[in-house]
């Protein structure tokens, strides 16, 4: 009994010098760079230190808008505006952040379906609601939304990668490749992961 309070003891205090990170992704469905940074540095996170984040997938890299959302112009074409407003659509659906993850890992690789149904259809989503949002107004909304949030960092490579709302160049180029060595420190982490 004892030993079992005392490792308690010892969890709550580990746990409260965590400190809360919060990543914000921005990338594009089609861009090289971006899908080479999901496989190798998101996926390849330790599931401790991926439960230690809150993250938000921002899919829109280099793309504007044209008359508010009546199309868009993306840097891969056509192609990578639809993967875009799928992905933006899909991750609206998903109730979790691991949900959310799995999409992406399985959307963001270079033998995914380019449409992106089949990692729509393994996520679980109603492939119906969400052929009605890439579709419909709330696929332009959300495409508008993620252009916005864009706009506001201006991103000069795809993807980067915003911890807790500012972006820092020194650890963007760290984030290409040492993600997790960077929320460790953010998070005040050391052991497992780290």
């Amino acid at each position: 009994m004892k030993q079992s309070l005392a490792a308690i003891l010892i969890l709550a205090a580990v746990a409260a010098n965590v400190q809360a990170v919060t990543v914000d992704v921005y990338y594009a469905h089609l861009c090289p760079d971006s899908v080479r940074w999901v496989q190798n540095q998101l996926l390849t996170l330790n599931p401790t230190l991926l439960n230690s984040i809150t993250l938000d997938f921002i899919p829109f890299g280099k793309a504007q808008s044209v008359n508010n959302g009546q199309s868009f112009i993306c840097q891969h074409g056509p192609a990578e505006c639809e993967g875009n407003r799928v992905q933006s659509c899909i991750l609206s659906l998903l109730p979790t952040q691991q949900a959310q993850v799995n999409y992406v890992g399985c959307q963001m690789s270079f033998t995914a379906d380019p449409r992106g149904w089949e990692c729509a259809f393994r996520s679980g989503v109603n492939l119906n609601t969400a052929e009605a949002c890439v579709e419909g107004t709330q696929g332009t909304t959300l495409q508008l939304e993620a252009e916005r949030r864009t706009q506001l960092i201006a991103p000069a490579f795809i993807p980067t990668i915003v911890f807790n709302g500012q972006f820092n160049q020194a650890l963007q180029d760290r984030a290409q490749t040492d993600f997790a060595g960077i929320i460790c420190e953010l998070a005040g982490l050391s052991g497992v992961g780290c």
